[in-house]
């Protein structure tokens, strides 16, 4: 039996507030409650610290990981899921396929993201460093769990 071991990211946005950062923060401490030895860190797509590289760096450097299973905790799929995430994990994105499969990985989209040189005078431009294999789960999506939690704000103020 091998000791490597999976490692979880649950990725927020990122905001100027703190909500977001209380709310990730309050499901990794769930999910800990549940697993206390997962391996698990939250982290940011943007705005807030930390980051995607620097947040896998906080997981490998707590076991000898071969995976870290992505969880996009959004609402639904987006440009960010589909194409801005992918490229921060330095995973094939299907968002630029063109009809023929072939892959477009353009790295003009604004952002000073997936440069492929490792330079770190700049957080924004670190580089996901992980030679195992990195996971991106679906978002949260459709689901009678999330419906609940709708019905549960409504009847608030029935």
């Amino acid at each position: 039996m091998s000791d490597k071991k999976t490692g979880i990211l649950l990725l927020s946005h990122g905001s100027r507030l703190d909500d977001g950062e209380d709310v990730i923060k309050a499901y990794k401490e769930m999910y800990l409650e549940e697993f206390p030895d997962a391996i698990v860190e939250y982290g940011f797509m943007e705005i807030r610290k930390p980051g995607i590289p620097e947040t896998i760096k906080m997981l490998t450097e707590q076991a000898d990981l071969e995976k870290i299973i992505v969880v996009p905790v959004f609402v639904a799929h987006g440009l960010h899921t589909k194409r801005d995430i992918p490229t921060l994990l330095g995973i094939e994105s299907d968002y630029e396929a063109d009809d023929h499969g072939h892959h477009h990985h353009h790295h003009d989209h604004g952002h000073d993201h997936g440069h492929h040189h490792h330079h770190h005078h700049d957080h924004d431009d670190e580089e996901v460093e992980f030679d195992g294999e990195i996971v991106l789960t679906e978002p949260l999506g459709v689901d009678k769990r999330m419906y609940e939690i709708i019905k549960d704000r409504v009847s608030d103020y029935l």
